[in-house]
């Protein structure tokens, strides 16, 4: 069966395709996903720190790093007698330095 009616026409105007998103779009694109997963990448740290603020004597090192990066920001004569005890409890190197910095500006912010 044949279509009744009149046939339709395409008519090819240009033969560029400008739809691409070229050097400078592909650099943009980039750099927004590169600051959007920084942006998130602090969120959820942040939300870490906050959620593992309790844990600094947990068994996770992780943990233990969200904790004490989440008393670095609430300096307090009892945050820093807790530290001292983590920094004489800590088995590893690495977070034993860490809560030593933090015990450090502490005790020199409380003086």
């Amino acid at each position: 069966m044949r279509p009744t009616g009149r046939r339709r026409r395409v008519v090819v105007v240009g033969t560029q395709y400008h739809g691409g998103v070229g050097a400078l779009g592909a650099s943009r694109l980039a750099a927004l996903g590169f600051f959007s997963g920084l942006a998130l990448g602090v969120v959820v740290w942040s939300g870490q720190q906050e959620r593992y603020r309790h844990g600094l004597f947990s068994r996770h090192p992780l943990r233990r790093l969200a904790a004490l990066g989440y008393l670095s920001g609430h300096p307090s004569a009892a945050t820093a007698r807790l530290l001292h005890d983590y920094v004489r409890w800590e088995a590893r190197p690495v977070l034993r330095r860490r809560g030593k910095q933090v015990l450090r500006r502490m005790e020199a912010s409380l003086q």
